[in-house]
């Protein structure tokens, strides 16, 4: 019964409604679909070249494009692309299944969005965290040396508060100060803290 479907792909069809039925044989035939969740996957697996290049007519006149494969003896046409497996089963009216493959497609992404966000926000922690430490080990470095002293007074205040709140976010320790001042506000001290820290270390060597 294979050898007399895939005999017959090519012939002309009386309706449209028949060549959507000898697709969906096709597929019912050689055809399968790896889960969505894991991967976008549609393959059909014949014994010949002749069988695959017949059936890729068929699927063609249908305006849908597989790529040829040869694995394991096997000769092969798949497509990954989510869209055109999507197409793919509108054609042979499994519509349910298109859409959960949509939903699936849709899933997928929204965790990829999420994988991605979180692994941008902790690589943003990880940046603000070593700042973070390398100011407050300048900062110390100036108490031992006595340094700080030399630091006009709003800087020496930003230092101070730095120091002795090493947890605190910048909008935290803008609002320690007196009067309190912006995050950008800290952020420019801090900078000049940094600046000032290796002029004196220059200086000291």
């Amino acid at each position: 019964r294979r050898a007399e479907l895939i005999k017959a792909l090519p012939s002309h069809f009386k309706c449209s409604s028949c060549k959507t039925k000898a697709v969906s044989m096709l597929f019912v035939q050689y055809g399968n679909i790896t889960d969505p969740d894991k991967q976008y996957h549609l393959e059909f697996s014949f014994k010949s070249a002749e069988e695959r290049d017949s059936s890729a007519e068929l699927l063609a006149m249908s305006e849908f494009e597989m790529k040829p494969s040869l694995r394991k003896n096997r000769y092969l046409l798949y497509t990954k692309s989510s869209a055109k497996i999507e197409d793919f089963l509108a054609i042979i009216g499994a519509n349910r299944s298109a859409f959960d493959l949509m939903n699936a497609k849709i899933v997928r992404e929204v965790r990829g969005d999420a994988n991605r966000q979180m692994n941008c926000d902790m690589a943003n922690i990880n940046k603000t965290i070593a700042a973070a430490e390398h100011i407050i080990d300048a900062i110390a470095w100036m108490h031992e040396t006595g340094t700080i002293l030399r630091l006009p007074a709003e800087l020496r205040e930003t230092a101070i508060l730095r120091f002795e709140n090493t947890q605190a976010s910048m909008a935290e320790l803008g609002a320690m100060h007196e009067p309190s001042i912006s995050k950008s506000g800290v952020k420019h001290r801090l900078d000049k803290i940094e600046s000032a820290y290796h002029k004196f270390k220059e200086e000291l060597k």
